[in-house]
């Protein structure tokens, strides 16, 4: 049976290559169109292999070259014996990004969780405001789950970010939920750190259980309060992990 699946409608009449780094010229030209097309969405199928190379009059190999660098932007799929299908971009291919933008810029850990503070706080101020009843259940849910004084380090952060992404999501912007799933993802030995301190569990437990109780009371002021503290005392927290220069072979996230 003939492949019957609806492709991306491409028109390079218009656009016209050098003789030089030619996959990357492709790869650019059809993120363009993938981001720009108005008819362009998630799981659509890009033109085959053999048929992108006659429109761009280029060989298969740069074809191939192009594709890979569009999955490495999170822009595509490639799936074997299939083709090529348009994705989103996950957390992890931004955080990437962002990790080798501080990198190469020497950007510090301070400047990190600086922009954290921001845009949590913006972020619990925005969800008091919008937070449903749904909400306030998922992220009980997720608490109960924190609150279980035996999990793994590793599971225990993951449940961390959760609680921070539902009070995002909450907010109702998905463009902030995005930035802060990037930001807890960097900054998960810093959030072990927190935890694997003297009485760092239960303060753990408990300045969540503050934060969620503002929320389900819709309590602005609470609920900001509540952020501001747990931000501050995590970061005394993780000041003084460094100083008392505990092992980091205990942080295996």
């Amino acid at each position: 049976m003939l492949d019957q699946e609806k492709e991306l409608a491409m028109d390079v009449s218009q656009f016209s290559l050098s003789r030089t780094n030619l996959s990357q010229q492709v790869a650019d030209h059809l993120e363009e169109v993938i981001l720009s097309s108005p008819t362009s969405k998630v799981s659509e199928k890009l033109p085959s292999e053999m048929k992108l190379a006659k429109q761009y009059n280029v060989s298969r190999p740069v074809i191939r070259e192009a594709m890979k660098l569009l999955q490495e932007r999170g822009l595509i799929t490639l799936k074997n014996g299939s083709g090529a299908y348009i994705t989103r971009p996950e957390t992890d291919t931004v955080m990437n990004a962002v990790n080798r933008i501080m990198q190469v810029d020497r950007i510090s850990a301070d400047d990190l969780t600086q922009v954290r503070e921001i845009l949590e706080l913006s972020s619990v101020d925005l969800a008091v405001k919008k937070i449903t009843d749904a909400d306030i259940e998922k992220m009980d849910a997720i608490l109960s789950r924190f609150e279980d004084k035996t999990l793994p380090l590793k599971e225990r952060v993951k449940l961390d970010e959760q609680f921070h992404l539902a009070i995002a999501q909450a907010a109702g912007n998905d463009l902030l939920t995005m930035f802060i799933g990037v930001l807890t993802s960097l900054l998960r030995d810093y959030m072990g750190k927190g935890i694997l301190i003297e009485g760092g569990i239960d303060d753990g437990i408990r300045r969540h259980r503050i934060i969620f109780e503002a929320l389900a009371n819709r309590d602005p002021q609470a609920a900001h309060k509540a952020m501001v503290d747990h931000l501050k005392v995590s970061s005394l927290n993780v000041k003084f992990f460094d100083k008392e220069g505990t092992a980091a072979k205990n942080l295996s996230l």
